[in-house]
């Protein structure tokens, strides 16, 4: 049964404090106050993260209408617009799943009161993993803006006639051809702010699914720990007199192994579709940006930042579930050390019987699919990144 949870609370807070803040900026979750000017902030904070999204999805979905009348097609263009899409269609989703993240979170919370003294350690080691990858994600991110903005600034377009003069250029793509001074200056200042605003939000929902996959991992290692320790703390005198008090210790482990796997399901019915877009999108935009760094365009090297973004994307669908199946695959081999143990004769069937179902489980490891049909795992990520490349030579082929 959990431990006292009023004395756990305040540290689930205190380690999870940092990826709920990302989910409370997109309003994935809600803020906890429940006065009047929180429930304002709050609407006001979800109508300015609606805005944000539809402005960069206007500006982006007008320019390739625009594309589409002239009959022309810029491979650049698609490279970002994919970019566009991937992201905007994880956030619609996320939006109309916010009540099962919520719950998702407090099952978590719950799971949390499981823990014995000192597995609160072992549990952030895997949070901070989490923690760290998601803020190399942001500085990638951050990184790939700031190369558009900088082009923007220093390069210009060719005029549209033969004796017109170089044309300005805005960081991203938008409708309008602006180049009046006052209009321009506040596309440009707009353009600014919402780019490097959404990074943020492409943080929290990245968030999601890495910072409830590591706090699963964290729990299978404290249970593999837990059930390790009936060799390291007790010795053969001690196994054998306290049958009932090693009973109760397995068959709380078994209890928590049970509400891992439970949680881990669901984390895998929210996350499927997500990491359905996550996958196919960007890897697939890598070949395609792959293209367009063979050309010899100026501003060509802004697209080895967005080649980063997607690759390093891609990799953290893959990097988390793998962490994911190789400690869910740990609890077999430390139930099986545990069951070699000399247990109190009059408890020993019943405690060997116990995790021998534990072992059964455990040698089929939880897997995370992408659409229900997509294995996700270090092994997939291989395979995925040579059909890329074998695309990327196709696509190639054509060009020349």
């Amino acid at each position: 049964m959990p431990t006292g949870m009023d004395s756990l609370t305040t540290t689930f807070q205190s380690i999870s404090s940092s990826h709920l803040m990302f989910l409370q900026l997109s309003l994935f979750l809600p803020l906890e106050s429940k006065s009047f000017s929180q429930r304002l902030i709050s609407n006001l904070l979800q109508l300015w993260n609606h805005l944000m999204v539809i402005v960069y999805n206007v500006s982006y979905a007008g320019y390739g209408i625009g594309m589409a009348l002239r009959r022309d097609i810029e491979i650049d263009y698609i490279c970002e617009q994919i970019v566009v899409e991937t992201f905007s269609a994880r956030y619609i989703l996320l939006c109309f799943k916010r009540a099962q993240l919520r719950r998702l979170i407090e099952s978590c919370k719950r799971l949390w009161g499981y823990l014995e003294v000192g597995e609160d350690i072992v549990v952030r080691q895997f949070e901070r993993k989490g923690h760290f990858f998601r803020h190399f994600l942001i500085l990638s991110s951050l990184m790939a803006v700031t190369s558009y903005v900088v082009t923007a600034h220093f390069l210009r377009l060719p005029p549209l006639e033969a004796n017109g003069t170089e044309r300005k250029m805005l960081p991203f793509r938008f409708f309008m051809d602006v180049q009046e001074g006052p209009a321009f200056n506040a596309m440009y200042a707009l353009q600014i702010i919402n780019s490097y605003y959404l990074v943020f939000m492409f943080a929290s929902v990245e968030t999601v699914s890495l910072y409830l996959i590591m706090m699963a991992c964290g729990y299978l290692r404290s249970l593999q720990d837990r059930l390790l320790s009936l060799i390291t703390e007790m010795n053969e005198d001690d196994l054998s007199k306290n049958g009932e008090a090693t009973f109760n210790v397995v068959m709380g482990c078994a209890h928590f192994h049970q509400k891992i796997m439970i949680f881990c399901k669901d984390v895998d019915q929210m996350t499927r579709t997500l990491f359905l877009f996550a996958c196919f999108c960007p890897i697939y935009n890598m070949s395609i940006t792959g293209i367009k760094l063979l050309e010899s365009d100026e501003d060509k090297f802004k697209y080895a930042s967005l080649l980063f973004v997607n690759l390093f994307q891609f990799f953290s669908c893959q990097w988390a579930p793998e962490f994911l199946i190789i400690e869910s695959e740990a609890i077999a081999t430390a139930a099986y050390f545990a069951s070699l143990q000399p247990f109190a004769p009059s408890h020993r069937e019943k405690i060997n019987r116990i995790l021998y179902f534990m072992m059964m489980r455990a040698q089929k490891p939880i897997q995370l699919t992408a659409g229900g049909f997509i294995k996700l795992s270090i092994e997939t990520f291989g395979a995925m990144v040579k059909s890329a490349f074998s695309f990327f030579a196709v696509l190639r082929s054509f060009r020349t």
